[in-house]
């Protein structure tokens, strides 16, 4: 049986409406002015005709949720193991004496992708020691290292007052009920955001097509044909405008979303694992006793973590972090205090035997005990509170380690932050009391020199977010 003219017609036109919805992704990237404005107000449509009767959804678009979360999470970068999501950040600890530096890998995918996961590497070193080692004369501490980290984010939740209405044209002026949902406050915003930049768009776009039809092929593009030249001007222009729109249509929501706290509550959480590879190993001169040969050990402290963080931020109670951890390291009798610490001066008086040995040494710590490696788990617990519109915190973190090396440490903190003129935080420091050993499991020879100390870390995010 032969198919009629009209099932032709009807499957020529379902072939023709499939192959428009195959080709539609590769078309919206043909990156005109017209199709990123188009895409823009398609992005908006879907966030105002969700419901804001159940109080809860989405208020920006996804990239302005990544650039909102970016400044909430970075109210805290006090460690290398805390949340940012620009390109790149410094965090230095002088109780630690360490310094890392971390680079975000990730892309950005599409228009409108919120930042699900990402890669970060980077590298730490033990600074404070290499300085000291090089005033004293002694060989510095191999601790350098490179860093890996895997972050995965939720998607995470927004709350804000469901749909309510104030009769204020019961007052005679003839006005219109006025909305009191937040939402109805940003969609009024995000559209006015949204046409404002819309008419920016047509502006430039205006501009530079009449500054195009302003060529003379002649003088300024000779053997070229005119055509060809205005496309690839025109190419360019296209592309570094869409660059420039989408980055500044999702950072313009972020604003009016944070600056005017159109919400309630925000809520998200990450989880982490992170790698630290030391790039060569410290060398450790040691000896069973003082009347034993001093010899070389070397310690390769690899450190893995695995750490799951909450934030919650309302405009009521302010921000909240807490962040339970679990560490692994390969440990040894001298970072676990159970070796007793000499020099070679006091290593000669007391009757050590391998002066020779020692005397090569001068400048070194030795070390006398029984030496050994070995894997120290730890947990960890932090919290941390921001009041609100507030820019001093207050942060207390308890870490209990097992094994053989049992010490529960604690620190108290005060973290601050410093934003720029746009608001955004630009520098994080934490003074911070530290407490060691606070069960007192660590004796012996090697107890530690002292249980309190006084630190302070800083954290600084730069270039540009990875949304």
């Amino acid at each position: 049986m032969r198919p009629s003219s009209s099932r032709i017609a009807k499957l020529f036109l379902s072939l023709s409406l499939l192959c428009a919805v195959q080709l539609s992704p590769h078309l919206s990237h043909a990156q005109t002015p017209d199709s990123l404005i188009l895409e823009l107000k398609t992005i908006n449509r879907a966030i105002a005709n969700a419901p804001c009767s159940t109080g809860r959804g989405d208020l920006v678009s996804n990239r302005a949720v990544n650039i909102f979360l970016s400044e909430k999470a970075g109210y805290y970068l006090s460690g290398s193991d805390d949340l940012t999501l620009y390109k790149n950040s410094i965090v230095a600890n002088a109780a630690e004496g360490t310094l890392a530096v971390y680079h975000n890998l990730h892309q950005p995918q599409g228009i409108d992708e919120r930042v699900r996961s990402f890669l970060s590497i980077g590298a730490r070193a033990n600074v404070a020691d290499a300085f000291a080692a090089s005033y004293a004369g002694r060989q510095y501490a191999n601790q350098f290292g490179f860093l890996i980290k895997q972050t995965w984010i939720s998607k995470g939740h927004t709350s804000f007052n469901p749909c309510t209405s104030s009769a204020i044209g019961s007052s005679g002026n003839g006005a219109a009920d006025m909305p009191l949902s937040q939402k109805s406050t940003m969609d009024a915003l995000r559209a006015g955001i949204l046409h404002t930049l819309e008419a920016e768009i047509a502006a430039r776009t205006a501009d530079f097509e009449k500054a195009l039809n302003a060529m003379d092929p002649a003088a300024d593009i000779p053997g070229q044909s005119p055509q060809a030249a205005k496309d690839i001007a025109r190419r360019r222009f296209n592309s570094d405008l869409r660059q420039e729109y989408e980055y500044k249509w999702a950072l313009l929501q972020s604003e009016a979303l944070s600056r005017g706290f159109n919400y309630r509550q925000v809520a998200v959480s990450w989880t982490s694992v992170s790698l630290y590879i030391p790039l060569i190993t410290e060398k450790i001169e040691t000896a069973p006793s003082f009347a034993a040969a001093l010899g070389a050990r070397h310690a390769y402290p690899l450190r893995a973590n695995i750490s799951h963080t909450w934030l919650w931020e309302s405009t009521k109670y302010g921000r909240f972090w807490l962040s339970l951890a679990g560490d692994a390291f390969l440990d040894n009798s001298r970072d676990a205090y159970a070796l007793y610490r000499t020099n070679f001066s006091d290593y000669k008086s007391l009757g050590g035997a391998d002066t020779l040995h020692a005397a090569s040494f001068k400048g070194n710590e030795l070390y006398i005990g029984a030496y050994k490696n070995f894997i120290t788990p730890a947990l960890k617990g932090q919290f941390v509170y921001f009041p609100p519109d507030s820019h001093i915190g207050v942060s207390f973190l308890l870490e209990q380690h097992l094994g053989s090396y049992k010490a529960l440490n604690g620190v108290l903190g005060v973290p601050i932050v410093l934003i720029d003129k746009a608001g955004i935080p630009a520098f994080n420091c934490e003074f911070q009391v530290r407490w060691f050993d606070l069960g007192n499991k660590v004796g012996g020879a090697g107890s530690l020199p002292g249980k309190t100390s006084i630190g302070l870390s800083v954290g600084v995010s730069f270039s540009k977010i990875a949304y």
